[in-house]
């Protein structure tokens, strides 16, 4: 159970999720909580009707329009999902981040911070750095010269974001981010051993780009690595330079992206998936969970497998692959009765 502090009628509930009441209005909320751990005063979100019969009785949902039984007790909207955000937000108990800026931060005297810039104790901010209004810096972040972040963004504790590293508005890194760092590129050479390519672009994140705690985006070897508007990249995510990443698009935990990949507007990459070097993934393409991309992916896709292929045809396989026991059976039995019909012509 939360341990939320504050209290909100259904009726206001319903009101600030443009929703319906089931129920009396006055009933008291205190806390949000899983149908299965409900208690008093709490209310219960559910967006899919398969669990309806498994809720306790007496329990206060929060659910789809046409879900609450008569006599049972909510608030109906017509997308629990969405709605729920308002709801959240109003229970969101967060400690407010200040505005001041730590004596313990290091901050070059050729860095300029904007109005209402907070900095916290063990940052440090070098030369040529430009931060936008608002911006919320943590402890213990380290950015590199001459590197642009836009206005409204947090960057949370040990961020590393390197030289030139051009960050937009409302941007959100998550705990040990690392944007910016050299991408991985090495030559062969007989007498040298591995040679370091040198790597002299930059990354750059458009506005509202959130990326999770201990992801890395590697700066291009020239120009740059983009990400596009309001993409989000969850934690352990690593993506290779030169890649651009279109807007609206979302990348889950540990999935990895090879350099120079393309990937359009409003792509999923689910959890553990991975795209090779030089790929195309179209917009609006959903890459499956653990799957690799290793040639291009027209737009509208769903792919899934290794490698990657239409998901419809790789579930068909993978029906098939689990019947080759039997199927290896059947045809054991066929070559011993072919055998014993040839030996029984054979005797004839």
């Amino acid at each position: 159970m939360s341990t939320i502090t504050k209290s909100i009628t259904l009726g206001r509930i319903a009101e600030m999720t443009h929703g319906e009441v089931k129920g009396d209005p006055e009933i008291r909320i205190t806390s949000i909580c899983a149908p299965e751990k409900a208690g008093e005063n709490s209310i219960s979100p559910l967006w899919e009707k398969k669990f309806i019969p498994l809720v306790k009785e007496g329990t206060v949902l929060f659910t789809k329009k046409g879900w609450i039984a008569e006599g049972c007790r909510g608030v109906e909207v017509d997308d629990p999902r969405v709605a729920l955000i308002a709801l959240l937000q109003y229970f969101d108990e967060t400690p407010a981040r200040g505005t001041k800026v730590s004596e313990l931060a290091v901050i070059a005297p050729t860095a300029r911070l904007g109005n209402n810039v907070s900095v916290g104790a063990g940052t440090v901010i070098r030369d040529g750095v430009n931060i936008g209004d608002g911006t919320v810096i943590m402890e213990n972040v380290v950015i590199d010269e001459c590197s642009e972040i836009g206005g409204g963004c947090l960057i949370e504790p040990g961020t590393v974001i390197y030289h030139h590293t051009k960050i937009g508005s409302g941007c959100v890194l998550h705990a040990n981010a690392v944007i910016g760092c050299e991408g991985f590129g090495f030559v062969p050479d007989p007498k040298a051993g591995m040679v370091k390519i040198p790597q002299i672009g930059i990354v750059r994140l458009d506005d509202g780009v959130e990326v999770g705690a201990c992801s890395a985006i590697d700066r291009a070897t020239f120009g740059e690595t983009y990400i596009g508007p309001s993409t989000k990249i969850d934690s352990h995510v690593k993506i290779g330079h030169n890649c651009e990443i279109g807007g609206y698009t979302i990348v889950v935990a540990q999935s990895g992206i090879a350099g120079s990949t393309k990937i359009g507007r409003g792509v999923i990459m689910a959890a553990q998936s991975g795209a090779s070097n030089h790929a195309a993934i179209g917009d609006g393409c959903t890459v499956g969970g653990r799957a690799g991309v290793a040639s291009d992916i027209p737009a509208g896709s769903v792919v899934s497998g290794f490698p990657a292929q239409d998901h419809k045809k790789e579930l068909r396989q993978q029906a098939a692959v689990r019947q080759l026991p039997e199927f290896m059976r059947h045809v054991r039995e066929l070559a011993k009765k072919v055998e014993r019909l040839e030996k029984t012509h054979e005797d004839a």
